[in-house]
């Protein structure tokens, strides 16, 4: 069987994406809202949950291009000097292996963003990070503490072994990063009794999910749970002006709502599930 699991990524990143992935949940294939407690546009998040009936999401954990939750003092070593996190990926693996981010701070700025959740009422279902930062493996420990703490039964595993459409600098970029990290999450996964998907998808298109490339990622499907992340949106002036990565966004939402997206995944017969389903079948 064929089951897939559509995550909608940075709910909370401002009131555009939140809009957007709220459509692609309630009129399109979403089927996974990841929310991200450092994000400026949270509390509008919420609210927008709350008036669509959505009481449980995933937990996207932040360490870059967002405002800490934490007080700063007690994490000086994560914020830049705008008392922002880092901007970019490079900020956290150098911080790591040169060792100024100290790991003590990073588990209390991500508890204290697992606690922003918890207190919104919330069920968390899984775990994810923005830039998939918990695929570091010093930072990855921490994730599987606090999902073990907060009893939250899946975490996000990229990979993604298929090299498939156009070759751009963007996509090996992510390939090296997968091939540093990805085996040895896979090791920390599988011991830690934490449930994840048999294939991810998303990650090497991410920023230009198209309608053509989602058609084509669902028609290579592999057997068992995938998860597939997105990031829709509305296109507002805030998101242009905050997130490269988001500039797409209206496409992706596009296709996420499509009626020939939702005739192959029938004619396929590929079941959409949230995380909830998935960890009672993998149970």
């Amino acid at each position: 069987m064929k089951c897939l699991i559509v995550s909608a990524d940075d709910f909370g990143f401002s009131k555009g994406i939140n809009r957007g992935i709220i459509k692609g949940f309630k009129d399109g294939i979403v089927t996974s809202i990841h929310l991200m407690p450092a994000a400026s546009e949270f509390e509008d998040a919420l609210e927008e949950a709350n008036h669509a009936g959505i009481r449980e999401m995933g937990a996207h954990l932040c360490l870059t291009g967002a405002v800490p939750v934490t007080n700063l003092e007690k994490i000086s070593t994560l914020v830049a000097n705008n008392a922002r996190f880092h901007e970019k990926y490079g900020g956290v693996v150098s911080g790591l292996f040169f060792r100024k981010i100290n790991l003590r701070e990073v588990r209390l700025e991500l508890k204290s963003q697992l606690e922003r959740i918890k207190n919104s009422g919330i069920k968390i279902t899984s775990l994810s990070s923005h830039e998939h930062v918990h695929m570091l493996p010093d930072i990855l420990s921490i994730f599987v503490d606090l999902a073990k703490e907060y009893k939250i039964p899946a975490m996000r595993y990229p990979r993604e072994h298929k090299l498939s459409g156009s070759i751009t600098i963007n996509k090996l970029y992510r390939i090296c990063v997968l091939a540093c990290f990805e085996k040895k999450m896979g090791a920390v996964l599988s011991k830690s009794g934490i449930a994840y998907t048999d294939n991810f998808l998303g990650l090497l298109d991410s920023g230009n999910l198209d309608e053509e490339t989602l058609m084509r990622l669902l028609g290579a499907l592999g057997q068992g749970c995938t998860e597939l992340v997105t990031h829709p949106g509305f296109l507002t002036p805030e998101v242009t002006r905050d997130s490269s990565l988001h500039i797409n966004c209206e496409k992706e939402l596009t296709a996420l709502t499509s009626d020939r997206v939702k005739k192959l995944i029938s004619d396929l017969n590929i079941k959409l599930v949230t995380f909830e389903e998935f960890c009672l079948c993998a149970r």
